[in-house]
């Protein structure tokens, strides 16, 4: 650092005219290539095999924190909830849970589903 300001070095190499190095302000970087940019959170799809719910289609949004279950005709809209370890969805009343932890979910802690 220089004078407590963030620098970003940028080099780039001509032919026949050697190397230039370039030191400039981080906040010159435009805002997409730094690192600590927020990256787009697209929704995503896994499948689930569930013993007594059997096929369960969850589209997981990061961003809105939310995920839609899709068990047969039955949508169920779900907002994260509190969770020490994986991920925890849960009505407004929280009767009806779905935990996800690697490639398991559970629903209302007792079906245990199996991602696909």
């Amino acid at each position: 650092m220089a004078g407590g300001a963030l620098l970003a070095i940028s080099v780039s190499a001509q032919e026949n005219q050697g190397v230039e190095i370039r030191r400039s302000p981080v906040s010159e970087i435009p805002a997409q290539y730094r690192a600590d940019a927020p990256r787009p959170r697209k929704p995503f799809v896994v499948r689930y095999t569930c013993p007594e719910s059997g096929r369960v289609v969850v589209t997981f949004d990061n961003a809105q924190q939310m995920a839609t279950l899709e068990m047969g005709s039955t949508t169920r809209y779900l907002r994260q909830g509190l969770s020490a370890s994986g991920a925890r969805y849960v009505n407004s009343d929280e009767s009806y849970v779905f935990w996800v932890k690697g490639q398991e979910a559970t629903i209302n802690g007792r079906e245990i589903c199996v991602a696909d």
